[in-house]
């Protein structure tokens, strides 16, 4: 367990500005009924609908950008940079949390320090971690933005009702502005005083003994052991495999592009269940088992969320335990499923009873959280080589960003009915069990390997 709790300490700032783009994609999820909202009053509808995909504007413009310029700067300037337009966005949102142009406006700066969080932390705990708490850590990168999305559904429940025919005592998004700000302060002493640069990244750089001093200080050791030097010698192979060429830096060759579209295609199942999960129709279902007169949209999303965020802690304990593709194979199976079971008996059935589609949807939504979701993101962390890494896991993410904005725009213009969701629902089921099956030929067990030993699993090459 050496060093358990100085890499902890390492990744903790970066995990709380994920936390704070996760309130803001729970914001775009919760958003969805446009009718009397306090801040919408006087704005047509397709404004409105720019307000919920501002943030996704925001990180897949800061994503572009990041692709390009990310080995300029060190880790933590990055995440000072995120911080300060997290830091700009909870300002912003206390102080005007009513005029829509400051919305916007705010939520696209959020989307800046969220996509600079999200790619940092994704390359950085995969670079610093040991190998018995790499997935561990990603597992909690993961889980942080679950939390964040699940507090803004619990902030908006509490303040208001789900149609703002009153104004509430606090907005939300006064409120969301409370707790992001004092969240990205700390996340600001966090990263200055507990941040270590990465060992690959100065090694990439050819700073030799601050990358091997900085690694001892990661596993707590104040002088050289043999198993520091052993892993030492293997980050410097593993840079030293990348061609200094500008061709180098790109995703799609030297072999790297069976790695880069295995991680798309798991990240397009994810994308899939997660904007389902925002769907309205669902949402009615899921509000069915409850008496909700004054709050028929609220409970849903708090209640599924909450199993979400129960079910992404309890991964973090247990990710190790089967090897990847198994996990993943019985998470997407199960998750598959259940939503394949929900969608046959909405079709075959002119009635559904309360209970049936909480139970199923809630299922589904655990068991994404207990392998598709995290085992998605431990593939983007290791299967890089560092010359390619950064453009990569931006090309990975941007896709999913960008997904989640057309998705929100098909969503926006065929709204779902209680009565034709079950068309959709057949279909997004039959692409998860695709998934998993292919899943199973094709994810590597990574479970406790060095990041250059997972890396050859990944691609199937000698390095």
């Amino acid at each position: 367990m050496a060093g358990s709790k100085r890499q902890l300490g390492a990744i903790s700032g970066g995990l709380l500005l994920t936390f704070c783009g996760g309130i803001h994609i729970g914001w775009s999820v919760v958003h969805l009924n446009m009718s009397g909202n306090g801040w919408a009053v006087e704005i047509n509808e397709q404004e409105y609908r720019f307000a919920i995909v501002a943030f996704f504007t925001g990180v897949g413009t800061m994503l572009g950008i990041l692709g390009q310029v990310k080995d300029f700067l060190s880790n933590r300037t990055w995440l000072m940079i995120a911080v300060s337009f997290t830091l700009i966005n909870g300002i912003i949102f206390t102080a005007i949390p009513i005029d829509y142009t400051a919305i916007v406006a705010t939520r696209i700066i959020a989307g800046f320090g969220h996509g600079i969080a999200h790619v940092i932390m994704t390359i950085y705990i995969g670079e610093i971690a040991s190998k018995q708490f790499r997935t561990k850590f990603i597992a909690m990168l993961t889980a942080s933005i679950i939390a964040g999305i699940t507090t803004f559904t619990l902030i908006s429940m509490v303040t208001t009702d789900a149609t703002y025919l009153e104004e509430p005592a606090m907005h939300p998004n006064r409120a969301l502005g409370i707790i992001i700000m004092p969240l990205s302060c700390a996340a600001c002493v966090l990263i200055y005083f507990l941040m270590v640069e990465s060992p690959i990244h100065l090694l990439s750089q050819a700073e030799y003994k601050p990358a091997l001093n900085n690694l001892k200080i990661l596993r707590d050791e104040l002088e050289e052991s043999t198993r520091t030097s052993e892993e030492f010698e293997d980050m410097k192979l593993l840079t030293g495999t990348a061609n200094s060429s500008l061709m180098a830096k790109m995703f799609y060759n030297e072999g790297n592009m069976k790695a880069f579209s295995n991680c798309l295609t798991m990240k397009l199942a994810n994308l899939l269940i997660f904007n389902y999960s925002m769907n309205k129709a669902k949402m009615e279902y899921m509000s069915a088992m409850f008496d909700t007169t004054n709050v028929s949209l609220s409970w849903a999303p708090s209640i599924l969320m909450l199993s979400k965020l129960f079910a992404a802690l309890v991964t973090i304990f247990s990710i190790d335990l089967l090897p990847r593709r198994f996990q993943y194979t019985i998470s997407a199976t199960v998750t598959g499923s259940f939503l394949l079971a929900f969608g046959i008996v909405l079709a075959i059935s002119d009635y559904v009873e309360p209970w049936i589609a909480p139970f199923l949807y809630i299922t589904a939504e655990v068991f994404t959280a207990l392998g598709m979701l995290p085992i998605s993101e431990i593939q983007i962390s290791e299967a890089f080589p560092p010359l390619k890494k950064a453009m990569s896991v931006v090309g990975v993410l941007i896709c999913e960003y960008v997904g989640h904005i057309v998705v929100f725009i098909i969503y926006f213009n065929t709204p779902s009915t209680p009565e034709g969701v079950y068309i959709e629902t057949i279909v997004l089921a039959s692409v998860i069990l695709l998934k998993s099956f292919l899943a199973f030929f094709t994810i590597p067990d990574t479970r406790n390997t060095t990041l250059r030993e997972a890396l050859q699993l990944l691609s199937k090459s000698k390095r």
